[in-house]
């Protein structure tokens, strides 16, 4: 929660819990976000931005692709769990 003291602006301590790994561009020209839950260790996947030609319905911005597997940029087609 943000509050203001004397005109300051004071923010919460739990703001920086995630922490970026890395930003991935998939062939489709979505970019995907690899993130890590701290402390736990936790790696969440989103997808971040749509890409401007991209036709998958499903794709969109800053939606959660998985938590708590790894991602495998290379895998996905296979797995499928990007186009649901």
């Amino acid at each position: 929660m943000m509050m203001s003291r004397g005109g300051r602006v004071v923010g919460a301590p739990d703001a920086a819990q995630m922490q970026l790994e890395t930003l991935e561009l998939m062939p489709c020209g979505c970019i995907v976000a690899v993130q890590t839950v701290r402390p736990s260790g936790v790696p969440v996947i989103s997808l971040e931005a749509k890409g401007p030609h991209c036709t998958h319905r499903t794709h969109r911005a800053n939606k959660v692709i998985r938590l708590g597997e790894p991602y495998d940029p290379l895998d996905y087609e296979e797995r499928g769990d990007l186009f649901i």
